[in-house]
């Protein structure tokens, strides 16, 4: 089991990469909160907490990949560049390593949460029940985002509506990212 700074500041860093993740603030299609900046939280959260939960070094190699990707689309998006739409079968690809990267994410942080949360806690429960609404919103977007040429009007709306409950779920799953922390925090003591 890792000490609990690094266990902490781990726990941080993936709240924090989910703020990158999911808030996207731009000027001139130039994002100012870039979500490579979430994944490199992320790769920093895995090397904090590997010695605890083994899977996560797993998650490495497609945390990189995913970063890279992200960077280049920020990197694109400065000289004005969309990388998005490019490639299909690329996007496909880079949808479903992202898919499987946070629901393992998830899961393991859940598992953490499980060995080291107080009696009474149910933070692992609450990032399960996130991890799969988060899954479900991913895919659900992914599969309208890549079949949105041929779809109809109505299915923008219903693909607006699914970015906010994705929007809302994020912000409940960082919330409980920082409830966990701070319940270890409480645990130390």
């Amino acid at each position: 089991m890792t000490d609990d700074p690094k266990r902490y500041n781990g726990i941080s860093k993936t709240a924090w990469g989910y703020f990158f993740i999911y808030f996207n603030l731009s000027m001139n299609s130039v994002s100012l909160l870039p979500s490579f900046i979430g994944y490199l939280l992320f790769l920093s959260a895995i090397n904090d907490l590997k010695d605890e939960e083994r899977e996560l070094s797993l998650l490495y190699t497609m945390g990189v990949i995913l970063t890279l990707w992200h960077g280049a689309e920020w990197i694109g998006s400065w000289v004005g560049a969309d990388l998005d739409g490019a490639w299909q079968f690329v996007d496909i690809i880079i949808s479903l390593v992202n898919l499987y990267f946070h629901f393992q994410l998830l899961t393991n942080l859940a598992s953490i949460a499980a060995k080291n949360q107080p009696d009474g806690y149910e933070q692992d429960a609450k990032l399960l029940r996130y991890r799969t609404l988060q899954t479900v919103m991913l895919t659900a977007i992914t599969i309208i985002i890549n079949l949105y040429a041929w779809l109809s009007e109505m299915w923008a709306v219903i693909s607006i509506l699914l970015l906010i409950v994705y929007l809302i779920a994020g912000i409940c799953l960082m919330k409980a990212l920082f409830d966990l922390r701070k319940c270890l925090r409480t645990n130390e003591e």
